[in-house]
């Protein structure tokens, strides 16, 4: 397995972990509920395969005949079905309902992207420095 999808594994499951804390958080003082520790055990586990699969999705940017807005909206159908195959295991439509989950995952795709733009900004300009060194 290449550094790439190891490195994008990884980024997932913390993007997933962290995303899953806040909405847990926010699930269980909305409702004035308390979750057991197995409940949080198993909602840990299913948002780090969650974030390790979405991870791994990465490689559809990898395929180059493809447009990239063909690319992305493969990959985010794609997070779409790891979010309600997750959410039916995690049972988060019972408490949350679909389209609060799924309103909370467009939210999350669009901070990521965000924050995965401005990373690729940073290291475009990077390059551009390095390659104007070059020509002085």
């Amino acid at each position: 397995m290449s550094m790439k999808y190891l490195r994008m594994m990884i980024i997932g499951l913390l993007i997933s972990l962290s995303s899953s804390y806040v909405l847990v958080t926010l699930s269980v003082l909305s409702n004035n509920a308390v979750a057991s520790g197995t409940e949080l055990l198993e909602q840990i586990v299913i948002a780090a395969i969650l974030g390790i699969a979405i991870g791994l999705l990465s490689f559809i940017f990898d395929i180059e005949p493809l447009p990239f807005t063909v690319q992305l909206l493969l990959h985010f159908m794609a997070v779409t079905a790891c979010v309600l195959t997750a959410g039916y295991f995690g049972n988060w439509f019972e408490h949350s309902g679909v389209t609060y989950v799924l309103i909370s995952e467009v939210i999350i795709y669009a901070i990521v992207w965000c924050i995965l733009y401005v990373f690729q900004l940073n290291d475009i300009e990077k390059i551009n420095k390095e390659i104007q060194k070059r020509r002085d």
